[in-house]
């Protein structure tokens, strides 16, 4: 059944959807995992999943992340010493009136008193007029907001407690006093702003530097009816300017001075001078004390000292503001997306580099926070990138493995009928199981495309494999001896170059003209041509395709018919032979015989009978010349050790009746009386006997024919010299050719028919030897035989082989 080859549209769609599908091969996983890893990335930043390694990477960073000494604000501290020389807690207020008065003194540049002032003093009711008089006096006071949480409901907002009336409207500013406390209990940001929609607390901090800049508005310095109607809730809580607490570094961080001290006016003079003063609980029995993540403390920190941190870096603008959930989306996605597209493009050892390159960069900017002013959420985006290539790599290890199984199984079906490949070992798991198949199908490859290049390379034609741009890929012996070049050179070589000389027979036009193999179509190239010397060759070039139908390349084998056309030649010369040169003698002797029939009285009885032996003579040499050709060719050799002198002188003598016709001497010269070689008797014999009859047809009349039996390095040189017409140089190479005779112009009773000389070099061939021409127009010919001498242990096993054949 023919089987039509698919169309150039079918070609392409197969192609397309090939491509399409290893795309998708590729691609598809990576979609996967990219949606995968970028939807758990954002879950987890959005919603922040993570607060605990959160907490966790962001501590470990604050090794550095402290902001240096600056003597700013100076702290006054209810400590112990306080508390053993001043009686219990709580004090009069008019022990803070008289502090305020003191510290005024000194001109601060203003005052914060992180201070229980929301209750009125029922047994000294005028004690809190005093303390709103120092208040008043002392220039910029701070009061603050306590911001108690719910007790009846922990997730409600907090309890608003404002200072006294009295008290906030003597005040500069007021300002809450609350720090955002993690779930594990450490203090670590703040927020600047916090309260119900339509009245919002600053923070302490905050309205203490805004009050000293002389910038205080009526948020930071609510009326006293506002401060008085604290109890209503206007609207939602609402919490802003989240940022971190940057501490300051030192023990302590800041100048410390005790109440007490202050009050009994021990304390150095100008201390105070424009300076922030941060009066607060620094007695652990006050509860005033928090656990920070400043990694340089040990132990609690009072609200004062973080305070005073929030006033210092608000002051010389080291600030550091908690990313939004957009924010830290955007810093974990961007490094998450570069490395997934890395895995596109970059090698597994560039993707490492790549991902390490990443969380090295992201670890900068999470350490370079204090430069940044931002604090980001890093947990999420750190486990993406760690998950990236673990899990690429078990997705392109699934993959390479099911390809492999999917390869092998194609492979193994395609070889089918090619030698079993050895069993799969039983053992290890499913990866090396199926390497294991696959290195035994690939043995299996190896093995059938040795054999493919083995059996390429032994065929009897030239033969080459090319590419589809007609470069060669493997070309055998035979191609190799074909252009007398290395196999392993021809490889890479252009065809269109090696069979540039080659022309077809009937047009002489190149077969394979130049990017004839190059073009788009793939016509086979089958023909006859003749090459640059001469040899006639049978081409077939035809592409092959793969097993997708895409034309892969083509096969090209030369077929050297030399000998055949040759032959062919030689047999249509033999027919003309036959059909007019054996034919003539015997129509020379009919029309000898119709003649005497017809003149009985011109043609005497002696004379008819001598021109009809001299045809029937002639005849039967040219067919005895044809015959031993033929047995010259292709009669088996019989081997036996002869004498060249010997078989010379028997030539000789068999010579002797046309010899003394001629009148001419025939010599024999040698120095040898006898010489050994290996050689077939009637071959030789024929051959010596065509050269000496040769020399004798062609020698003067009343000439000598000079015969010589000599050594020549490795051989026996047998010559034959007349001193006939000799032959000109130019024609010599025309000697052999059949049924070719040089002097039929010149010497026409010399009877022949162009085989003797033919049928010399042949029988001379068929022993290993060669034969030489040494002739000259008018000077004579000479021809030499080499004969191989033989060796010693070929006489000795010849010998041995005609003492047992004799026995």
């Amino acid at each position: 059944m023919i089987r039509s080859r698919p169309g150039r549209l079918q070609l392409r769609a197969a192609a397309w959807f090939g491509r399409l599908r290893r795309a998708a091969d590729f691609r598809l996983p990576w979609c996967l995992l990219s949606l995968g890893l970028i939807a758990l990335v954002s879950t987890l930043s959005l919603y922040r999943l993570m607060p605990a390694m959160d907490r966790v990477l962001q501590d470990t960073a604050r090794s550095e992340f402290v902001q240096p000494q600056s003597g700013d604000p100076v702290i006054v501290a209810i400590d112990e010493k306080s508390l053993s020389q001043l009686g219990g807690w709580p004090w009069r207020r008019t022990l803070h009136a008289e502090l305020l008065k003191r510290i005024a003194v000194d001109s601060p540049r203003c005052i914060g008193m992180n201070l229980p002032l929301h209750d009125a003093d029922p047994e000294n009711p005028g004690n809190d007029a005093v303390l709103a008089s120092a208040i008043a006096d002392a220039g910029c006071v701070v009061l603050p907001v306590t911001l108690q949480p719910a007790a009846d409901a922990p997730s409600a907002p907090p309890v608003e407690l404002p200072p006294l009336p009295l008290l906030a409207k003597a005040a500069t500013a007021v300002g809450h006093t609350r720090l955002d406390v993690d779930e594990d209990g450490v203090v670590r940001n703040v927020y600047l702003r916090e309260g119900f929609a339509g009245r919002i607390w600053p923070h302490i901090a905050l309205a203490l530097q805004v009050a000293a800049s002389g910038d205080a508005s009526p948020a930071e310095r609510p009326a006293a009816d506002a401060v008085a109607s604290s109890a209503t809730r206007p609207g939602p809580w609402l919490r802003t300017g989240h940022e971190l607490i940057v501490f300051t570094a030192g023990t302590p961080p800041f100048p410390t001075v005790s109440y007490v001290d202050v009050l009994r006016g021990l304390v150095p003079p100008g201390i105070f001078r424009d300076r922030y003063v941060m009066i607060g609980a620094t007695a652990a029995g006050l509860g005033d004390l928090h656990p920070t993540a400043e990694p340089r403390a040990s132990g609690m920190k009072s609200g004062a000292e973080i305070f005073s941190s929030i006033v210092q870096g608000l002051r010389y603008e080291r600030r550091v503001v908690i990313a939004t959930p957009w924010q830290d989306l955007a810093y974990n996605l961007v490094p998450l997306c570069i490395a997934l597209l890395g895995l596109l493009w970059l090698r597994p050892l560039g993707v490492v580099a790549l991902i390490v390159a990443l969380v090295a960069l992201r670890m900068g900017m999470h350490n370079a926070r204090p430069w940044l002013g931002i604090q980001f959420a890093p947990a999420a985006g750190f486990l993406g990138l760690l998950l990236v290539y673990p899990l690429w790599s078990l997705m392109r290890l699934s993959a390479a493995a099911n390809y492999l199984r999917w390869g092998t199984e194609r492979l193994n079906a395609s070889m089918e009928g090619a030698p079993a490949a050895p069993p799969v070992r039983p053992f290890g798991d499913f990866l090396d199981r199926q390497m294991s198949a696959s290195s035994a199908a690939g043995l299996r490859m190896h093995n059938l495309h040795r054999f493919v290049r083995d059996g390429i390379d032994h065929m009897a034609d030239a033969t080459l494999v090319l590419n589809r741009h007609g470069q060669v890929l493997i070309a055998n012996q035979e191609a190799a001896r074909h252009w007398r070049i290395e196999p392993q050179r021809l490889v890479g070589r252009d065809v269109h170059e090696l069979l540039s000389d080659l022309r077809w027979r009937t047009t002489g036009a190149p077969m394979v003209a130049p990017g004839a193999l190059r073009s788009r179509e793939r016509t086979p190239i089958l023909g006859e041509g003749e090459d640059g010397e001469g040899r006639v060759v049978l081409l077939r070039c035809v592409p092959f395709f793969d097993s997708v139908n895409q034309h892969a390349g083509w096969m090209a084998a030369l077929i050297d018919i030399t000998p055949m056309r040759d032959a062919q030649s030689q047999r249509d010369q033999a027919l003309r032979f036959i059909s007019h040169d054996i034919r003539e003698p015997s129509a020379s002797i009919l029309t000898a015989i119709e003649l005497a029939r017809s003149h009985p009285d011109a043609y005497s009885g002696d004379a008819l009978l001598e021109r009809i032996e001299r045809h029937a003579r002639s005849g039967l040499e040219l067919a005895d010349d044809f015959v031993n050709l033929a047995r010259a060719e292709a009669q088996p050799f019989h081997p036996e050790v002869l004498d060249l002198v010997a078989l010379m002188q028997q030539s000789i003598d068999d010579a002797w009746a046309p010899a003394r016709k001629q009148q001419l001497r025939v010599l024999l010269l040698t120095d040898f009386e006898e010489a050994l070689c290996v050689a077939d008797r009637s071959l030789l014999t024929r051959a010596l006997a065509n050269v000496l009859s040769n020399a004798i047809k062609f020698a003067p009349r009343g000439s000598a024919v000079t015969c010589c039996v000599a050594s020549s390095g490795s051989h026996w040189s047998v010559s034959v010299h007349d001193t006939g017409p000799g032959i000109p140089p130019a024609m010599q190479s025309q000697l052999f050719k059949p049924f070719h005779r040089l002097h039929r112009e010149s010497h026409p009773e010399v009877h022949g028919i162009g085989l003797g000389l033919l049928l010399v070099r042949t029988a001379v061939q068929r022993h290993g030897g060669s034969i030489e021409i040494d002739s000259d127009a008018d000077a004579g010919c000479r021809v030499t035989l080499l004969i191989p001498q033989p060796s010693s242990a070929e006489l000795l096993t010849l010998n041995d082989d005609d003492d047992d054949d004799s026995a």
